[in-house]
């Protein structure tokens, strides 16, 4: 049992490092965007400008299909800066 501690552990760590990858463009989680930085950069990554990043615009930025379904809450092939927002909340430090 204590193996799946261990191993939800390591999974919230590496998704709060992926979840301030993709708001700072970096693979360092030591340092939080400010909410403006972190728009801008969902901003940069949102191509078509729907408010939402598609599996395509999310791998064109250079992330992985797996970090995506995760932070896809709702299933819905779309990942919303609420979604990241969240996903961070529940992952990550404090959010």
């Amino acid at each position: 049992m204590r193996h799946l501690y261990v191993l939800i552990a390591l999974m919230a760590t590496l998704l709060t490092a992926l979840m301030m990858a993709l708001v700072t463009g970096t693979a360092s989680a030591q340092t939080a965007a400010s909410p403006d930085q972190a728009k801008a950069k969902f901003a940069e990554m949102d191509l078509n400008h729907d408010g939402a990043l598609s599996l395509d615009e999310w791998k064109a930025a250079g992330r992985r299909e797996r970090g995506f379904k995760m932070i896809d809450a709702d299933g819905d092939g779309k990942v919303t800066i609420a979604e990241l927002q969240a996903a961070r909340a529940k992952y990550g430090r404090g959010g």
